[in-house]
This record gives C-alpha cells, structure tokens and sequence, in this order.
C-alpha cells in the first residue's frame, strides 16, 4: 500500500499550483439538462469551514440528471486523485451517470473516532466538513439527492461514522475500516456493506493492534464484530445468513435495510475489484465498485418500492411479489 508518500497530485492540489478548475458558486440555468459542468477532468471544490477552508474533487458525468452522489474517502496517508483511480470509482462514475466527490484529509487523515493521526489528534470535525460538502455539491449540480459514502481504511472508518451521526449519506460501503464508535444511533436505516481482508494488518478484522495509529487502550481497534452488530441493530435485521462464493464468504441479515459483512480469505487491505486486487469469486459483491454499486442502488430501489396492496383474504393479491 502507498501510504507513507503522497502523490504529486496531491502537493500540487494542497498548494494550489494544480489547473484543475474550481467548482462554481451557481449551476447553469437548467441544471439537470445536459449538463455544462459535465467534464472528464475533476473540479476543485473549496469547503468553507468555521477554521479552515478544506478542499475535494469532484467529477460530473455527462448527460442530463439527476445524478446520485458518490463520496469516496481516501485511506490513512493516502489522497483524493489515487482514492478515485485506484478504486476504479472515476472511471465507472463518468460512464454511469454518478457525481463522484474525492475529499481531502486532515494531513491525510480522517477523525473517525479513536482513530488516527492528526484529524483525531485535533479534533477535526470531519463529520461537519462531508456534509457541508454534499451541501456545495448539491447547490450547483442536479443530484438526485442519494448519497453513497464509500471508503477504504481510516476511509472506510470515517464513512461509517459519517452515516450514524449525519442523516446525508444513504448508504455505507466500508473497505478495510469498521465504526470505531460504541454505537450507530442513526434515526434511519441504510444499506450496509463492509469488506474486510482475512489478512489485514492494517487495521486487522478481530480487532487486534494493527499498523494504522489508534488511542484506544493497547493499540486495539473495534472488530468488524462490533461494526456488523451495530448495522444490524440500527438496521433492524435479523438472523444473518452465511454464503461462500470462492475467496469470498458474506454474512448477510436482512431488515429494514440490508447489513452485508464480507471477507476475502487471505486478502490485505485492498479494493476488491481493483485491477491490483482482484478476488477469486464469481458473486457480484467480489467487485467493491460495479458490484457494490449494483447492490446499493438494488436496495434503495427495493425501499421506494410501495407494499403490495392486501387482497380481500389480507395477503396479497395475484402477482404481487
């Protein structure tokens, strides 16, 4: 993992030497039409915090909207432009009709609870800054107004504490880091995926010390465990379900929104799916972008679907489903 160097692209974008334009103020008259702001190359968002200005990419789709939003979080030193190329997210949002949006990190870092590095260390309201964000995005393009938060690591952390304390992001796609908090007291359901590697030494599945810095006591994390009886308990599911499909095994508990655990058996802390690591399954779910994609915009249309009207005997009629 490239986690100890950031990229050129990330020092030329923190010192503004980078020609990438900026987001505007305003969106074109008719925002959902074909859009103007539609480009392959990604915007400059600048934040407007309470203490600093903090900044994102953004890249639009072509064609006209509304467009879902996808907020995709970089791992622990790590940054925007490879979290969006590396996860294969850029590509797959422009020829599939999603805003993504790549933010930047506290000195690469994200405050996802007990964990890690300088956003925790100062408190960084990192939950404040992702909704403010969406917000900005929201004021210029056409948005459909679903938002999938997805990351990978302290990315993935910071996703899932993201969802439980803010009512923005409608769905949780997590790689590699689980909730780093004793609960998620969300007031609604939402669809839930985590990946985990069976060999991470990063942030490691049971819970134990790991690479990535953490403050609760000996190094320790909060296991994929904990994560996967907290969705469950928000999400209100039931007995989870176990299938195996090749390297990878997912526990799955339905409810009133889905709560999906997967791990990939001897796999580190990595994209499933990525051209550097690819899983040896044939379920749709090995892929963490297409095939998480898939599953996340499957439930949302399952929960917008209206209850099949009860016939006369109380259950429903001919050909309801």
């Amino acid at each position: 993992m490239t986690r100890l160097l950031l990229p050129m692209a990330a020092l030329a974008l923190a010192t503004g030497c980078w020609s990438a334009p900026h987001w505007p103020e305003a969106g074109p008259a008719d925002r959902c039409a074909a859009s103007s702001l539609a480009s392959d190359q990604p915007y400059v968002v600048d934040v407007a915090m309470p203490d600093r200005t903090r900044t994102a990419l953004a890249w639009v789709p072509p064609g006209p909207g509304p467009f879902d939003v996808v907020v995709n979080l970089h791992e622990f030193r790590a940054e925007p432009l490879r979290q969006a190329m590396y996860s294969g997210w850029q590509p797959f949002a422009q020829a599939h009709g999603v805003i993504l949006v790549t933010p930047d990190g506290k000195s690469a870092t994200w405050n996802a609870g007990p964990c890690c590095g300088r956003a925790q260390e100062q408190d960084i309201d990192d939950v404040a800054f992702l909704d403010a964000l969406v917000a900005r995005i929201d004021a210029v393009a056409c948005t459909s107004g679903r938002v999938l938060a997805t990351g990978i690591g302290n990315g993935g952390m910071m996703a899932e504490r993201w969802a439980c304390a803010s009512d923005v992001p409608d769905a949780v796609v997590s790689v590699g880091g689980t909730l780093q908090l004793d609960a998620c007291d969300g007031r609604r359901p939402i669809p839930y995926l985590h990946y985990h590697g069976g060999a991470d030494s990063f942030i490691p599945a049971d819970g134990s010390p790991g690479r990535v810095p953490t403050t609760l006591p000996e190094g320790r994390y909060l296991p994929v465990a904990h994560a996967t009886a907290a969705w469950t308990a928000r999400n209100g599911g039931g007995a989870a379900t176990t299938t195996v499909d090749g390297a990878l095994t997912c526990s799955r508990a339905d409810g009133r929104a889905p709560t999906v655990s997967c791990v990939i058996a001897g796999g580190l802390d990595s994209w499933p799916g990525a051209v550097t690591s690819t899983v040896a399954s044939a379920d749709p779910l090995a892929d963490a972008t297409a095939g998480a994609w898939a599953w996340v915009t499957a439930a949302w249309d399952a929960a917008a679907r209206p209850a099949p009207a009860p016939s006369a005997e109380g259950v429903p009629a001919a050909g309801d489903p």
